[in-house]
């Protein structure tokens, strides 16, 4: 302890545990020493750094009342942060600080959002009233708490924005170190994750190299040339269009080096694609320094039962890798401060952001990344890498419309020198088209991709009978329960037929011999090319068949018509051009209808963040609207009823358990059961009142959420 030492003493015993086996004192320190190397590493002004140390000092002061023991029950114990706050509102001696006037006031107010977000006063008002409705307390104690929250709202807006954003992001360093603390996580471990380790120059070469090896046999100098004088272009914001299978994973690898960031943000499109390249992370960064985050990482993780995986969770969770491999949605969640990513958005100062296939961000998310660009990407310091083999020309405009001086590259004579696909145009639906052309299928690797999972789930079902067991068949989409989903994934890399909705589209380092393909946006037929014949030469015979799509699900009339009457030019212009033909923007023209859509919702989530909650640039909205808000499909987490029983058994042990850690661990088993559900689904569906969880029937192992009944 600093300043408040002498005072705390008289008033208080600082030996007092706040913690299991914690000290007060022991706690604070603890949090004081991590909370002053992040400042240090960030350069933050030496007035916030007082600020911050007093936070760290007086966040928990309220476990120091004799009422409040670490040994009662945590629904019977006093709510700390408010009587913390309240206690010191109470006391004049916090002045001896010289801590400006207005900081004064964001102190207390710290101190009682601490266990909350800080979208207060809403939230705020509602545990003073939970606080008010316990025994012995007295409705007129929280009249400064509520009294604070207004004069908080009407200080702050005056405050300009770079201020705004420091503090909202000491408050989340301080909650950081505090929960860190409290979990026994070791202050050294979490600040190596703020420094690179030696020597990754050096080895960068050798496991690009060795990756090449492997993938294609050989190791080609010259484009590890052009990687490496890409990733060390001196401009700080860089769109890179490559083919697929070019080496983009390379150049961001060597993109980093060059860098060296305090963070790396490594955002793509799907679970499947952020476990596939945490693999690959780890060929070339100490995997300590690599983290994978996205909504069932706690499945992944505590479903194991491990004590060493739950403490990864906890440094995955709040961005403390060096390197985070997530989702957009992560990302976006975090720069718009929903709830409580204020523990986590500091993260972003002076990081990487890397955003690989950006062409499949929604509109929605566009507009939500370029208001966060706007108005606060300057004070955060981000650089920025786009990649994709399919660049959007509308939506690159719209990035350079937002990050003045960003650098386009487009590789086109990557993409001429390439003929990988010899295309077939097909006047049949799928399933007619295999039936004919059957022995196509028992020579050849065969992917085989369709537009719903309906016809995913046909196609599987007719193969399965057609060919028994003389080929290894695999279908994978979006409908299934997480544990079986990922046990599909382990399967790819070895069948011999994949069955496949958009998922198998991006970000998978897999070749087939074969694609058969229904007709889908342009940007997703080239993306679904780049799956096929991925590292070999020009084929003889054709590779790639595009049938007719029964129906517009789920692209829509205006997507698939503009895709049907481009087709054949792109089957010509890619056998005379090669695949410069797939940067052609004429196959984009139809995102032209996105662009005032996109300026207009971020004019809405700019104002509404404004007129929410002045203070610290944060969306007050609930998670699940705004996962709605970024185009996401309106889905539901249910229960298959084939796994009723099994999550009866894990509620059954819940009962026996108070721990939390253990709690954590059975819930984490549970959601693994779970699958996202539609409306129609969801109206089909028992509520079960023990799960608090929809329960489904129409779900099997083998083929995720049932859409296809035969007939």
């Amino acid at each position: 302890m600093n300043i408040l030492n002498d005072f705390l003493k008289k008033w208080f015993d600082l030996s007092k545990n706040t913690h299991l086996n914690k000290p007060y004192i022991v706690h604070a320190e603890e949090c004081r020493k991590l909370t002053k190397e992040l400042l240090r590493i960030y350069n933050y002004p030496q007035e916030l750094e007082s600020f911050a140390i007093l936070l760290c000092d007086l966040h928990d002061i309220g476990k120091l009342l004799p009422k409040w023991s670490v040994n009662v029950r945590r629904r019977d114990r006093p709510l700390h942060a408010i009587e913390g706050a309240e206690l010191l509102l109470n006391n004049k001696t916090i002045n001896i600080c010289s801590l400006n006037p207005h900081y004064n006031d964001v102190l207390m107010y710290a101190i009682m959002t601490h266990h909350s977000s800080l979208l207060t006063p809403l939230k705020l008002k509602d545990d003073i009233e939970k606080a008010e409705k316990r025994p012995q307390r007295n409705f007129d104690r929280y009249y400064k708490s509520r009294e604070l929250c207004n004069k908080i709202n009407k200080l702050i807006r005056d405050v300009e924005k770079q201020r705004r954003c420091d503090l909202a992001d000491l408050i989340g360093i301080v909650k950081m170190a505090d929960i860190l603390s409290a979990k026994g996580v070791h202050c050294d471990e979490v600040l190596a994750q703020y420094h690179w380790p030696q020597g990754l120059e050096d080895k960068l070469k050798d496991c690009i190299s060795k990756r090449a090896y492997k993938k294609r046999g050989t190791f080609d100098e010259f484009k590890f040339k052009k990687q490496m004088d890409i990733a060390s272009l001196k401009e700080r914001n860089i769109v890179v269009a490559a083919p697929t299978g070019w080496g983009k994973t390379a150049l961001a690898l060597a993109r980093i080096v060059f860098i060296k960031p305090i963070k790396v943000f490594y955002i793509l499109p799907t679970i499947t694609a952020i476990k596939d390249f945490y693999d690959t992370f780890t060929e070339t960064i100490d995997e300590k320094y690599i983290g994978e985050y996205f909504y069932f990482a706690d499945v992944e993780l505590l479903g194991k039962g491990d004590a060493e995986e739950e403490h990864l969770l906890d440094i995955y969770r709040y961005f403390i890798p060096k390197i985070i491999i997530t989702t957009i949605d992560q990302l976006l969640l975090t720069t718009l401060q929903i709830g409580k990513y204020h523990l986590r958005r500091f993260n972003l100062k002076n990081s990487l952001i890397i955003l690989d296939e950006f062409h499949l961000l929604t509109p929605q998310m566009i507009a939500s990344l370029r208001a966060f660009l706007k108005s606060l990407s300057k004070y955060y310091n981000v650089s920025y890498l786009f990649m994709s083999a399919t660049p959007s020309p509308v939506y690159i405009n719209l990035l350079e419309e937002a990050l003045p001086g960003l650098k386009t590259i487009i590789l086109t004579e990557e993409y001429e020198h390439l003929k990988r696909h010899k295309m077939n145009i097909v006047d049949q639906h799928i399933e007619e088209f295999i039936t004919e052309k059957g022995d196509l299928l028992t020579k050849k690797s065969t992917l085989i991709l369709v537009n719903t999972v309906k016809k995913a789930q046909q196609l599987y079902d007719v193969l399965k009978e057609d060919l028994g067991d003389t080929r290894k068949i695999t279908l994978i989409h979006g409908d299934f329960a997480y544990k079986d989903r990922t046990e599909k994934e382990r399967e790819i890399n070895n069948t011999e037929i994949l069955i496949s909705t958009q998922v198998a589209e991006v970000s998978l380092d897999i070749s087939f011999d074969l694609l058969i393909t229904e007709l889908a946006p342009i940007p997703s037929l080239i993306q679904r090319f780049g799956r096929v014949n991925r590292y070999g030469g020009t084929p003889t015979e054709f590779n790639v068949y595009i049938c007719k799509p029964e129906s517009y699900e789920p692209y829509g009339s205006t997507l698939i018509n503009h895709a049907c009457k481009e087709l054949h030019k792109l089957k010509s212009e890619s056998e005379i051009k090669g695949e410069s033909a797939y940067v052609d923007e004429s196959f984009w023209s139809y995102e032209e209808i996105y662009r005032e859509d996109v300026k207009n919702l971020e004019s809405k989530i700019l104002r509404r963040i404004d007129e929410d909650f002045y203070n610290f640039f944060s969306l007050q909205i609930d998670e699940y609207k705004i996962l709605e808000m970024l185009g996401r499909e309106e889905t539901w987490l249910s229960l298959p009823k084939i796994y009723l029983n099994n999550c009866y058994i894990l509620l059954e042990k819940l009962k026996n358990i108070n721990g939390y850690k253990e709690r954590k661990h059975i819930y984490a088993q549970i959601k693994k059961h779970l699958v996202p559900a539609s409306r129609s689904d969801i109206k089909k569906a028992e509520w079960n009142d023990e799960l608090n969880l929809p329960i489904i029937e129409n779900y099997s192992r083998d083929l995720g959420v049932i859409r296809y009944f035969r007939n």
